[in-house]
């Protein structure tokens, strides 16, 4: 189109120049058919004032010819032109014997229209040769557009054909490995394509099929620890017989005893006392493999923390203190496993922050906004820019293989599912995990 667009306006401007020539050539004429006027007038009216005029016009057409004379040249040829100046100079010569012996003018008068209608015609001449080449260009702009729409038609059609073959190319190659990956195997697709928007799509398809992998390894992780809560809770559950044997054989063991040996009762009320902790430990783990139907009710807040403080007692260092700042009339409104739950993840991640030393804070207060619950630790916090992706599926701050990135997740899914809210933040030193329940608990209260 651009070619096409230059050839065009290339024959334009010429023609513009052409058209230009013929104005000049025109006047030339015009001149010439003036001297043509004057002669005739004279020879028809005698007229002696004519002379004066005639000659005026006869030395206009001389310096005409003489001041355009290589344009008339490019016009047509230097022996035409010469011929045109010999034809004006003859005519000037025989006008100039004409005025010199007027009384025999005949015969001179017949030469003087002879050199005259030669002069016209060669004047013609180039006026006719300028006006069929600008036919002659036009006619080539004409048809040098009626050949340029077919050819750019099948350049057009070329070019599309050429980029929908490499663009359909690499989408099947896409829709195959997309197939492939529907299988199982994720792959990535190898960049064949020179577009760079191609390979942009394909870029972000191995990003995709990267993300896919990653998920279900965290799916199949997840499946484990499931498959591992069920076998805990049967485990769980075969442990509360010997647990029930071995606290009823301690009592009746005790009462056999009576007071007599102060050692061996002493003896026995720890065995009595580590099997029902251990019996209620039983309980909570059996509590939380199973799933309920969600449903909330009234419970008291510190003794159900107590609780969970209880079953982690095993796992947590002796160099971490837990503190608890809750008033004992204060109740939370929840699903008492999945709360449960939420408490565990928060402080198991707290303990791990920690490293093994350093301070747990537990605080509750109740307002109109309703039940806030604010869990802080003195370990080195969570930057910020990373508060906004902390309860997204599978993200974690830990080393490969340490965690499975639904902890935070879930609590959130928890919280949310009770209507509340949870937020992050940095206090001094160590993050604080703050949960706000619905202020619907406060009814307990009455």
């Amino acid at each position: 189109m651009i070619g096409s667009s230059v050839i065009t306006y290339g024959i334009v401007r010429t023609v513009e120049k052409k058209l230009f020539n013929i104005e000049k050539t025109d006047a030339f004429l015009e001149n010439i058919l003036g001297i043509r006027m004057i002669e005739m007038n004279f020879f028809l009216y005698k007229d002696q004032q004519t002379i004066a005029k005639w000659a005026a016009h006869l030395q206009t057409a001389t310096h005409h010819l003489n001041e355009n004379e290589q344009l008339f040249i490019r016009l047509s040829s230097p022996s035409e032109i010469n011929a045109v100046r010999n034809a004006l100079n003859s005519y000037t010569t025989t006008f100039n014997e004409f005025q010199q012996h007027q009384p025999h003018t005949a015969l001179i008068a017949a030469e003087i229209r002879t050199h005259g209608d030669q002069l016209t015609t060669l004047a013609e001449e180039l006026i006719v040769r300028e006006h069929q080449t600008i036919h002659h260009l036009l006619g080539l702009i004409r048809n040098s557009l009626i050949l340029m729409l077919p050819l750019l038609v099948l350049l057009f059609s070329s070019i599309a054909a050429l980029l929908g073959r490499g663009i359909v190319s690499s989408l099947k190659q896409l829709e195959q490995h997309a197939a492939t990956i529907a299988t199982g195997n994720f792959i990535e697709a190898p960049f064949t394509s020179t577009s760079r928007e191609i390979n942009s799509l394909i870029n972000g398809f191995n990003q995709m099929s990267r993300e896919l992998k990653a998920r279900q390894q965290q799916l199949v992780r997840s499946e484990k620890l499931a498959s591992l809560g069920t076998m805990l809770a049967g485990v769980a559950h075969e442990f509360n017989n010997p647990l029930s044997n071995i606290s009823s054989s301690a009592q009746i063991l005790a009462e056999e005893l009576g007071d007599h040996d102060d050692f061996s009762q002493e003896l026995l009320t720890q065995i009595t006392t580590e099997t029902s902790r251990a019996s209620a430990i039983i309980k909570t783990l059996l509590s939380l493999a199973r799933e309920e139907k969600f449903h909330r009710d009234h419970y008291p807040l510190k003794p159900l923390l107590q609780e969970i403080l209880d079953l982690l007692h095993g796992q947590v260092s002796k160099d971490i203190e837990i503190q608890l700042a809750i008033a004992e009339d204060l109740l939370i409104f929840a699903d008492k496993q999945k709360i449960q739950q939420v408490f565990i993840n928060l402080l198991n991640n707290s303990c791990d922050a920690l490293n093994g030393t350093g301070k747990i804070k537990i605080r509750a207060w109740q307002n109109q906004a309703g039940l806030k619950i604010s869990i802080s630790d003195t370990g080195p916090g969570i930057p910020r820019q990373l508060h906004g992706k902390i309860f997204d599926p599978f993200f974690t701050t830990k080393d490969t293989g340490q965690g499975s990135g639904l902890g935070l997740f879930i609590i959130h899914d928890i919280i949310v599912q009770h209507g509340g809210s949870i937020n992050i933040d940095n206090m001094g030193q160590g993050a604080v995990f703050t949960i706000i329940l619905p202020a619907k608990e406060a009814s307990c209260l009455t």
